[in-house]
């Protein structure tokens, strides 16, 4: 008796070639997905306040503004929804930079932060020359591009090495001084001992800004979740990654949604994506709660940001 065994199905070449560009075109199409919610946009409007205030006391001692928040949690994306905003309105000559975001290198000197700044402005030898030469371009690059506000990204990288930020501090409260621009410092709370220990910066400062993670159990915070994943669901409709709507905004979807993601938006997002993606590998036209579910074993709790899956346990 002759037995035969029967092979998995063979994935021609071009048909994976044809999955992988769907793939690819889905996974640009969702990062193009710009949403703002309103915590983003009181922050945006804290800083055009701290904008304005520095145009209102060009040459006079400068002040700064921080906004420390868990990773994900959209304070790059409101900075660069203002700085776009503010680019749109042409008031300033071709060529300015109205706004300028630099992010810090993980190495947290002075040097780093001017040739960061530099880098920003396009100077082709931003990494070239001793500090005091960097710092002195980078204060005439900013002059030259009308900056009006300085938002340095990843503070919290400062806070590693305690003599570097002190040397890179002192440089900042110089800027505050001379009048050139007033900061906004963007970071993870890793940088709150940083502000904690420097009383001089601290008095160079407004009121912080906040964005925190979105608790399901309180009633703005839920709404506010509910309107998040809604545009979400028809944004990935219209940027046609999804046939049709998901149902993100169905409570037994939303509620695990947030619980998984912490209420942080970049984290929900990530999962949205995760499930978005094996919808489109697989050719069907929606996320189901099953994907998100997947999602959460596959990105969320395989990167460590949570130890079980709400979907399962609220099923359960």
């Amino acid at each position: 008796m002759t037995t035969t065994t029967s092979n998995p199905p063979v994935v021609r070449p071009n048909e994976a070639a044809a999955r992988s560009q769907r793939v690819a075109d889905a996974r640009s199409a969702f990062r193009q997905i710009k949403i703002v919610h309103p915590r983003q946009e009181a922050i945006i409007a804290g800083l055009d306040e701290v904008r304005r205030s520095g145009i209102a006391t060009r040459g006079e001692r400068q002040y700064g503004i921080t906004l420390l928040a868990e990773s994900g949690s959209g304070k790059t994306t409101a900075a660069e929804h203002f700085r776009d905003g503010i680019e749109r309105l042409g008031e300033l000559p071709e060529g300015s930079r109205p706004v300028l975001i630099v992010k810090l290198m993980s190495t947290g000197t002075a040097r780093s932060l001017f040739s960061s700044i530099l880098q920003a402005l396009d100077d082709p030898f931003y990494d070239r020359g001793t500090e005091p030469n960097l710092h002195k371009r980078a204060v005439q690059a900013i002059k030259r591009d009308n900056v009006q506000l300085l938002v340095i990204d990843e503070i919290q990288h400062l806070s590693r090495r305690s003599s570097a930020a002190t040397h890179v501090t002192d440089s900042l409260k110089t800027f505050l001084d001379s009048g050139l621009v007033p900061i906004a410092f963007f970071g993870t709370h890793d940088a709150d001992k940083l502000f904690h220990s420097s009383h001089e910066l601290n008095g160079r400062l407004f009121p912080p800004l906040t964005l925190p993670p979105l608790d399901w159990w309180a009633d703005d915070d839920r709404d506010l979740f509910l309107d998040f994943v809604e545009d979400l669901d028809t944004a990935m409709v219209d940027k046609q990654i999804m046939k049709v709507a998901s149902g993100l905004v169905e409570e037994d979807i939303a509620r695990p949604l947030c619980l998984a993601s912490s209420g942080i938006i970049g984290r929900t997002c990530r999962i949205v994506e995760t499930a978005a993606i094996n919808v489109v590998r697989e050719g069907r036209h929606a996320i189901t709660r099953n994907d998100l579910a997947m999602a959460v074993n596959s990105w969320a709790i395989a990167h460590s940001f949570i130890d079980y899956n709400p979907f399962v346990e609220i099923e359960a």
